[in-house]
């Protein structure tokens, strides 16, 4: 089985974001199961990622018989896939209306489109999450056919380095991309309420500008912003962090399926995280952290101040352990295989090339 994943944008980049962490993770993954896996993007060059899945120029589409299967990362790589006809297994993260989520205005129309192409042109839609589920068919009805396939985390994480961290006191990580303009508030908050306590330090980039934010969000002074690093960097700072804190972008649980809570707890690292976010039953159900109500600053603060007088040494190894079983980037890759291989008629591990 050959299968082109579609992205739509530069699959060389440094693997920072979920998005290219996702895409590595999921090819290479399907490479390793027999499955000829390769990733097509508006490139001028070809060439491969981890030195072992392929990247093809989008003009290999033309090719009809090329590939058994297509599948879409965003919504924005159904744009991408030109005259091909066969099945498509498309994937987004979150369901657009007419209306929410409203960080999305300055994109609504364009998402909209890609939507009405999904339901046109899609035979299986991939979503994170029963939220999203529901509102898609409040939306279009049972048309395509959807599936449930969560966000993951490595089984494997890099061996120590050293404590990237130069101060003192305990430190606060916000991990990933600042996505609307009311975290920016919520992190500058939260570093004014615990400068007494610890230190808050951002590993990612500030983007609350494209949703919605004005030239005014811009962080604390007394934020540590490290910017983006590759992600073989980021599990020191997991490490050796006291708090991982996750902030809900809106008021709407379909809007916060938030991948760095399976990081945070994959590095045994406790959670600090914000109410509505859909993976709260993770921290919940590991009991590695806690969580706030909804822009409360100072529920926030005082359920920090918690944390940061509780020991969890005895709980982070089988709560990694459990992450690494459970909820890995291979689960989900058995679950894509599965998937591509019922599409195309092959019916068992043996079938790899049908």
């Amino acid at each position: 089985m050959r299968v082109g994943i579609v992205f739509h944008k530069n699959p060389f980049a440094e693997p920072t974001g979920i998005d290219l962490v996702r895409l590595r993770a999921i090819a290479g993954g399907l490479i390793k199961r027999g499955i000829q896996a390769e990733v097509l993007s508006p490139v001028s060059d070809e060439g491969t990622i981890d030195d072992h899945v392929p990247v093809r120029k989008l003009d290999v589409l033309r090719e009809s018989s090329r590939y058994d299967l297509i599948k879409t990362s965003y919504h924005y790589s159904m744009e991408l896939l030109q005259d091909y006809s066969g099945p498509v297994v498309s994937r987004i993260v979150r369901v657009v209306d007419d209306k929410l989520p409203e960080r999305d205005d300055p994109f609504r129309k364009r998402l909209l489109e890609c939507q009405e192409l999904i339901r046109d042109r899609s035979s299986v839609l991939v979503l994170n999450n029963k939220e999203n589920s529901d509102r898609w068919q409040a939306l279009y009805g049972d048309t395509p056919r959807i599936e449930l396939i969560p966000t993951g985390c490595p089984v494997n994480i890099p061996d120590p380095c050293g404590n990237p961290f130069h101060g003192t006191r305990p430190v606060m990580l916000f991990l990933g991309s600042v996505a609307a303009p009311r975290m920016v508030r919520m992190i500058n908050r939260a570093a004014s309420e615990l400068a007494s306590l610890c230190e808050v330090h951002l590993v990612g980039l500030n983007k609350a500008c494209l949703y919605g934010g004005d030239d005014n969000c811009v962080l604390n002074p007394l934020v540590v912003d490290h910017g983006e690093l590759p992600e073989q960097k980021i599990w020191d700072h997991i490490r050796h962090a006291s708090i991982g804190l996750a902030l809900a972008t809106g008021p709407h649980a379909f809007d916060n399926d938030v991948s760095k809570i399976l990081n945070y707890l994959r590095g045994g690292l406790p959670v600090l995280s914000e109410e509505p976010i859909i993976n709260n039953e993770l921290v919940r159900r590991t009991g590695l952290g806690t969580t706030f109500a909804f822009d409360d600053a100072e529920d926030l603060a005082a359920k920090a101040e918690d944390l940061l007088r509780r020991d969890f040494r005895s709980k982070r190894k089988k709560v990694m352990e459990f992450m690494a079983l459970e909820h890995s980037w291979d689960r989900r890759v058995e679950a894509y295989a599965a998937l591509f291989r019922s599409l195309c008629g092959c019916k068992s591990e043996m079938q790899r090339f049908c």
